[in-house]
């Protein structure tokens, strides 16, 4: 009675037996490549979001260190004047 269950009923041939067994290897083995494949996809996508993002940070880092020498230049050019008291 336990080995019935245990073991695989003896009325299947060793050859039925192998053979399932492959395909459901087969197809386990194509369903985690497909899942694999996706999770590939998902994660290309999400480096190149990353890496438009960083190149706009960039960017605008760049405008800001611009911007940043106008401005102290032009506080410069003033003339600053104390009244001696």
């Amino acid at each position: 009675m336990i080995a019935n269950l245990v073991f695989i009923d003896s009325t299947y041939s060793w050859e039925t037996t192998l053979g399932l067994a492959i395909v459901c290897f087969a197809l386990g083995f194509l369903f985690k490549s497909g899942v694999i494949s996706k999770q590939r996809k998902k994660i290309l996508s999400l480096e190149d979001e990353m890496i438009s993002n960083h190149a706009q940070i960039l960017t605008l880092e760049k405008r800001l260190a611009e911007v940043k020498p106008e401005k102290t230049n032009q506080h410069s050019d003033l003339e600053v004047s104390h009244k001696a008291s």
